[in-house]
């Protein structure tokens, strides 16, 4: 049986919804952070991480670019979309 991708979503304040219907895509959400605290423009990646979400409506632009900042660094593959499930499935299948 093949693993569960591990994906880190930054941003949203409930995605039990997000977090249900991709567990039927095979990734398994390891973190969520929701991206409105300061803290959280530094916040540090894990290492284990094969996929980030930002759900860009509900996050903040200094935690957008230190994300995108990290991701690039680790070589992470970062997703951008909005909070409403066909917005990322459709992001997820592009």
């Amino acid at each position: 049986m093949a693993r569960a991708m591990s994906m880190l979503i930054v941003g949203g304040d409930n995605i039990e919804v997000i977090n249900c219907n991709l567990c039927k895509y095979g990734y398994c959400v390891s973190k969520h952070i929701s991206g409105r605290k300061n803290k959280h423009k530094c916040i540090e990646i894990p290492k284990d991480i094969d996929l980030i979400l930002v759900l860009t409506d509900f996050v903040s632009h200094g935690v957008s670019n230190h994300i995108k900042k990290e991701s690039k660094r680790l070589g992470i593959k970062t997703i951008y979309s909005k909070r409403s499930w066909s917005c990322v499935e459709s992001s997820l299948v592009v």
